[in-house]
C-alpha cells in the first residue's frame, strides 16, 4: 500500500511540475503573445484627452456615421455638425472617449469640439 501512495505522490509532483514549466493550461501557446501584451502608450488613445487630429472623413460602415483616418487609427466622429461630411479634409479638436456607446461598428469616439476645414475656414 505504501508503494501506491508514494507512487500516486511521485506522479502528482510530476505532473504539477510540467504545469509550472509550461505556463499552465490557460497560458497562451509559445510564440503568441499574451492578451495582456502592453500596447505602445500613445496620447491619442488617451480616454478623456483633449487632442487636435487632421484626416479624411469617410463613411463608416453603419448609417449616418462619420469615421477620420489619422495618424494610423480611426476615430469615430460624434457632434460633428451637419457641415462636415465624408471626403473632406479637416482637422479636428476634441475628447478621446472610448467609453461611449455607439451604434458604430469602426473607429475610437472621439468628441468634436471644433472643426476647420484644411485649406478653409473653421466650420
Amino acid at each position: 500500500m505504501r508503494v501506491v501512495v508514494v507512487a500516486l505522490l511521485a506522479f502528482s509532483v510530476v505532473g504539477l511540475a510540467a504545469c509550472s514549466d509550461s505556463g499552465g493550461p490557460d497560458a497562451p501557446p509559445p510564440g503568441r503573445p499574451s492578451a495582456t501584451t502592453p500596447e505602445r502608450p500613445e496620447t491619442r488613445s488617451t480616454p478623456g484627452a483633449e487632442v487636435t487630429l487632421r484626416g479624411t472623413v469617410t463613411r463608416g460602415v453603419e448609417p449616418n456615421c462619420l469615421v477620420l483616418a489619422a495618424e494610423g487609427r480611426e476615430y469615430l466622429l460624434l457632434e460633428t455638425g451637419p457641415e462636415v461630411r465624408s471626403g473632406l479634409e479637416v482637422t479636428v479638436r476634441g475628447t478621446v472617449r472610448p467609453d461611449v456607446a455607439t451604434t458604430c461598428m469602426q473607429g475610437t469616439p472621439f468628441v468634436v469640439d471644433d472643426v476647420e476645414l484644411v485649406g478653409g475656414g473653421s466650420t
